[in-house]
């Protein structure tokens, strides 16, 4: 078992562009556990409203400028992390997780205003996060979630960028926040209660022991890291909550095809949603159901949704590019151009193809590749829809609410505006987090 220290109450133990192999090795994990239950009690004490505080004072001041976060943030285009880091949103997080009951993480509450019943949410211990290397800034959502329920955590990252985190919770430790009674709290009330760790893949002695100390086990990514995850021993009463690989897809009803302008909105919503992460998020869209009736055909909004493509990757242009990955990209291209239309930037940056013909989900490309397929009507696509769909980004007006009936029924998680498709909120993959990361006693 080999497994390397990356951040605890000391800091990051690496820079953020090193690698782990830099990072001190652990002799064994139970001491470092040890010291996060004890200072989680600490975290118990604070009330939920100073660790909105503290979290609410970090998000405004990493996008000030000249604040070391703010060109990280904007480079990395991660514009989301310090609007979901806001107040307001946490506060609307946790009351829709926590049953109405956000208070209940602080002190015995009544169930309802008409139920006697008193209760209390209590932390459920230690929670252990996997991260996946494809978007590893999103092990910081389900993250603060656990911290906000009062848990001590033990983040496991992935060999690719492992350093962000880290640097992350640096950021936050270094924040203070001044509550109604005067009191100044660090920070670091929260990120004592972390372990940020480096075990490899292969390393199973690693992976068990991970998951024999956990109370709640939280995994991100594919197919098969998640199922190793899942199938680990696990003490009697683990919880595990698995945020593992889905396909997300756009809806175009007709409605909004009745002009250019119309269509060159909904275009500009579906680029900013697919240019987020890459196309790397489980929510990213990667084929674009456009029905047909409107007064712009599908292959009309093909070449819009290019031009919006065009200009949402020159704000942000793609960075990254995994040469197999392009390999795969420039063959969609050419086999479109010959059997379709294919749309796309002179470089890598992105493509819109096209054809009649194409019915049902694609196989994602990545790359900021769309594929745009039409309908004669949009509730065709429920029956393209399984458990391993997650987002439908709707562009529909008065149907809304009767789609997304039809699509959550066949499997599909959520199903929020086009434009919003990129924004995590709750539920999320069919379940509140928070109300999984606590154990709800009566009093």
């Amino acid at each position: 078992m080999k497994i390397h220290l990356l951040f605890d109450r000391e800091g990051p133990r690496i820079g953020l562009s090193d690698g782990y192999e830099t990072a001190p090795v652990l002799d064994a994990l139970e001491p470092l556990v040890a010291g996060l239950r004890v200072r989680q009690e600490q975290l118990r004490a604070v009330p939920l409203n100073d660790l909105l505080g503290l979290c609410d004072t970090a998000a405004r001041s990493w996008t000030q400028p000249g604040h070391r976060l703010a060109n990280f943030i904007r480079q990395g285009r991660l514009g989301f992390l310090p609007l979901w880091l806001r107040r307001a949103n946490l506060e609307a997080l946790a009351r829709r997780s926590l049953r109405g009951c956000p208070d209940a993480l602080d002190r015995f509450v009544p169930l309802g205003e008409k139920d006697v019943m008193m209760v209390r949410a209590q932390p459920r211990g230690v929670v252990v996060h996997w991260v996946a290397g494809n978007v590893p800034v999103l092990g910081l959502l389900s993250l603060v979630q656990a911290m906000l329920c009062k848990n001590a955590n033990v983040v496991k990252v992935a060999r690719n960028r492992p350093g962000i985190l880290p640097h992350l919770l640096a950021a936050l430790s270094e924040v203070t926040y001044t509550n109604a009674r005067g009191e100044t709290l660090s920070g670091r009330v929260l990120t004592d209660t972390v372990a940020v760790v480096y075990a490899d893949r292969q390393d199973q002695a690693a992976a068990r022991e991970l998951s024999r100390l956990a109370d709640v086990r939280v995994a991100w990514g594919g197919r098969e890291a998640v199922e190793s995850i899942i199938n680990l021993p696990r003490r009697y009463g683990t919880e595990d909550i698995v945020f593992g690989p889905k396909l997300s897809f756009v809806i175009v009803g007709a409605e909004r095809l009745a002009d250019k302008d119309a269509a060159r909105r909904t275009a500009a919503a579906i680029a900013a949603d697919a240019c987020a992460f890459d196309q790397q998020g489980c929510n990213s869209p990667h084929t674009v159901f456009v029905e047909r009736g409107g007064a712009i055909t599908p292959a009309e909004f093909a070449r819009l949704l290019g031009e919006a493509m065009e200009t949402e990757s020159r704000r942000a242009p793609l960075e990254e590019v995994d040469p197999a990955a392009a390999m795969n990209a420039l063959g969609v291209r050419t086999e479109y151009a010959m059997r379709g239309e294919a749309h796309h930037s002179r470089d890598i940056q992105w493509a819109v193809v096209y054809s009649d013909e194409d019915t049902g989900l694609a196989e994602p490309c990545y790359l900021r590749t769309l594929f745009v397929r039409p309908v004669e009507d949009v509730f065709e696509v429920a029956a393209f829809c399984s458990s391993q769909t997650q987002t439908a980004g709707l562009a529909v007006d008065d149907r809304r609410h009767a789609l997304a009936d039809a699509l959550t029924s066949r499997g599909v998680e959520r199903c929020p505006a086009v434009g919003a498709m990129r924004i995590y909120d709750a539920p999320w993959d069919g379940l509140f987090a928070m109300d999984r990361l606590v154990r709800w006693v009566s009093g």
